[in-house]
Formats: C-alpha cells, structure tokens, sequence
C-alpha cells in the first residue's frame, strides 16, 4: 500500500471528491498525506512596467488547504499536513511534481479535469503533464467519480 500521498487540490468543487479517495487510501493503508494547493500568478509586461496578477489571496489558499485538511481528518486521516506554493500559470505541474519529490511521495492523487475543445491545445491539462512526468504513480479522479455527498468511511 501507499505510505506517503501528496494529493493537490484546487478551490473548486471536483476536490470533495478528490480528498474523498484520498481519505480511503490514507485510512487503509495508514498513510501520511500532504494536502498541497498551488496558488496561480500571472505575470503582465505593462509597456515595461511589469505587474504580478494574483487568482486568489494568499489568504483564500489557506483557506482551501485548512479546509482540505480538516475534510481528510474528518475521514479519519491522523498523519496530515498542508502545503501552498505560489507559482506562475504555466509552472502548476512543476509545483506539484516539486512537491511530490520533497515530500518523498509513493502516489500523487489530483482531479483530472480537462480544458474543452481549443483551449485544450494552448491550456493543456495539469493532470496530464504530472502524470506524464511523475516518477511515482499518480491517482486521477474524473470528474463525477462519486458523488460528494459519498461518506468517508
């Protein structure tokens, strides 16, 4: 069985499910999990005045990663811990890949959200890229696996 996952976790609500498997992996197995939320900058050229432009405060990333952590010890994880990183739009995968190594993990678990239609050919997918890339197993949880209202055991 697993001993260390890290699972990376976003604000939406896929990660219910997300942290759901988590949680029965980590219960079953007696894993330590680090929960890891990447908050997404962008960096703007303004004619040579340069801007970073935050998605969310350092505060609301916080406040996914306590919450995420509080849901897997509600479902009975005892060995947690949890993470945030700052990185630019494009660098996710690396964060998350960086992390998996840090944190000497055996599986990453993330949600496999895809980008629609064109926006998948310049976007690409988070999910796919670790998962191309990881030197350990990685757990992608579709959309709709379960439903969130699914009990933890």
């Amino acid at each position: 069985m697993y001993e260390r996952i890290l699972v990376a976790v976003d604000s939406t609500p896929e990660a219910d499910e997300v942290l759901a498997h988590t949680a029965r992996l980590a219960v079953a197995g007696g894993a330590a999990v680090r929960v890891l939320h990447v908050q997404t900058l962008d960096v703007v050229d303004g004619g040579g005045v340069g801007g970073v432009v935050e998605d969310e405060t350092a505060d609301a990333a916080v406040k996914v990663v306590v919450s995420a952590v509080d849901t897997l010890k509600a479902g009975g994880v005892t060995n947690v811990e949890g993470w945030t990183e700052e990185t630019v739009r494009g660098d996710v995968p690396n964060a998350v890949l960086d992390q998996a190594r840090s944190f000497d993990a055996d599986l990453v678990v993330l949600g496999a959200r895809r980008h629609g239609g064109v926006a998948s050919l310049f976007l690409g997918s988070v999910s796919d890229s670790v998962a191309h890339r990881s030197v350990c197993p990685v757990l992608l949880i579709p959309q709709s696996a379960a439903p969130a209202h699914t009990p933890i055991p």
